[in-house]
């Protein structure tokens, strides 16, 4: 007797349902590049079951059971390498994927005006000799060699470009590879959404070129806030509240057309003062034993030189202020600039860069979510299949939770734990054909699918008994 077998359907339920909603999404997206590998496509929705799920490596991919598979399409349990050729036949066709899923994306109007860009990085276990090189770490991993990419998604949270590139290269430069894979699917006057470390003129006169807006942070320099500041004092203000909190803004225009927000909020300057303070009295304490060592005469260092070894020995400085000056506080706290070629209102413009968190959860949802850290494939091919793999399971989420009336869950690391309980029993009685029972159905696997989970009961059951 065969025994019984039990797997999550929470995540194939997301992939059947996108497939079916968007006309045939993986047909029309893998379709063309699966040649005669078999079972190419349900290998491509067994790998984004598991980003969904479990998140197991590679090589544990079939260790899923059979049922699963069949469930999915596939003839056979995919062999190991299968997979992993899988893998690098996506990456070697990614221009092709991600056009197709920008095509499919139009054609569906889900493609909004307001489009957010973020660039994060992720890392790699081993030596990474295709893409990796060292440079910023966002994974706190500075030894360790990374790739980065740029995101793109629009204020509906559906995400429509990505771009993948060594891990050495800074956003500035990295922006103009998103904006070229972005812009295929752009109308003209869409405003891209952006923070500081891609502000540049260069930027910024490219993407009024090519008949966009943009809007983005300006760099917290001294100088220029200070001079802002002045402007902000003399210039009449505007008075409004957001989130519970009040700001004020002086709207300016410059030679160069681009208008100036200059926003201010009491709140927000005693909360940057309270940890401006925090961290100088951490630094304080930190630097009691060098000033213990200060105290007693002892050598600080010592320097080898030509002509012997230097010494180092330090001497402490009495002041007669009542009270230490912190040198993190510059005066411009409170302060900041928004950036942006288009006239309206200041509270508006606020209201559209703080939506930027949306590209900030897109990013966190791809590396914590579905788990794209840390990378083990060496392959450059295999390397960019694996994330764009992982993009594209992001947008199967986020469609879902567009769809959704009122979702209970939004988290992707949250509803994963949801979507695993939801699970098909699969029953092989000794003396009986087989039958499926449907369990753990909870109040929010029900506000994200609706009664497309019906389509996994078993109709036959009522019959037998």
């Amino acid at each position: 007797m065969k025994p019984n077998v039990t797997y999550s359907i929470g995540n194939l339920a997301i992939i059947d349902k996108v497939d079916g909603e968007l006309g045939g999404y993986f047909q029309y997206v893998f379709g063309g590049i699966g040649g005669k590998t078999r079972d190419f496509i349900p290998m491509v929705k067994a790998f984004m079951y598991n980003r969904m799920g479990d998140c197991l490596a590679t090589n544990r991919l079939n260790s899923y059971p059979a049922e699963l598979f069949t469930a999915l399409g596939c003839k056979t349990v995919p062999k190991e390498r299968s997979f992993y050729r899988m893998i690098e036949r996506v990456g070697k066709n990614y221009v092709f994927v991600l056009e197709q899923h920008q095509k499919k994306l139009k054609r569906h109007n889900l493609i909004t005006e307001e489009q957010f860009f973020d660039f994060s990085s992720s890392y790699f276990e081993g030596r990474a000799e295709a893409l990796g090189e060292l440079g910023y770490s966002r994974d706190n991993q500075p030894g360790k060699k990374q790739i980065t990419f740029g995101i793109s998604t629009g204020i509906n949270d559906i995400p429509t470009a990505l771009t993948i590139q060594k891990g050495n290269m800074q956003d500035k430069e990295h922006f103009h590879f998103l904006l070229r894979t972005a812009e295929a699917i752009l109308e003209p006057g869409s405003l891209l959404i952006f923070d500081c470390g891609a502000n540049s003129k260069t930027n910024k006169k490219c993407i009024k070129e090519k008949k966009f807006h943009y809007l983005t942070l300006k760099p917290k320099k001294v100088g220029p806030y200070k001079r802002a500041i002045s402007e902000f004092h003399s210039g009449q203000k505007v008075v409004f509240e957001i989130n519970h909190r009040t700001y004020e803004c002086v709207k300016t225009k410059h030679n160069d057309e681009n208008f100036n927000y200059i926003f201010y909020s009491e709140e927000l300057r005693r909360e940057q003062i309270t940890i401006k303070n925090h961290k100088f009295l951490k630094e304080l304490k930190k630097n009691q034993p060098l000033l213990y060592r200060t105290k007693a005469g002892k050598p600080l260092g010592q320097y080898p030189t030509a002509e012997g070894i230097v010494i180092a020995k330090g001497a402490l400085q009495k002041t007669v202020e009542e009270e230490l000056i912190n040198p993190h506080i510059n005066g411009i706290e409170g302060c900041f600039i928004l950036e942006s070629s288009v006239d309206t209102e200041p509270q508006q413009i606020l209201w559209l860069y703080k939506n930027k968190d949306k590209a900030e959860k897109l990013i966190r949802n791809i590396k914590e979510g579905t788990e794209l850290r840390p990378m083990r494939h060496w392959s450059k091919w295999a390397i960019i299949g694996y994330v764009i793999l992982v993009f594209l399971t992001n947008f199967l989420i986020n469609l879902t939770l567009l769809k959704a009336k009122k979702p209970l869950v939004k988290n992707v690391k949250l509803l994963k734990k949801y979507l695993m309980k939801l699970t098909v029993t699969v029953v092989y009685p000794p003396n009986g054909f087989r039958f499926h029972i449907l369990a753990n159905i909870s109040p929010e696997i029900v506000s994200v699918l609706g009664n497309f989970i019906d389509k996994y009961r078993d109709k036959t059951l009522p019959l037998r008994w």
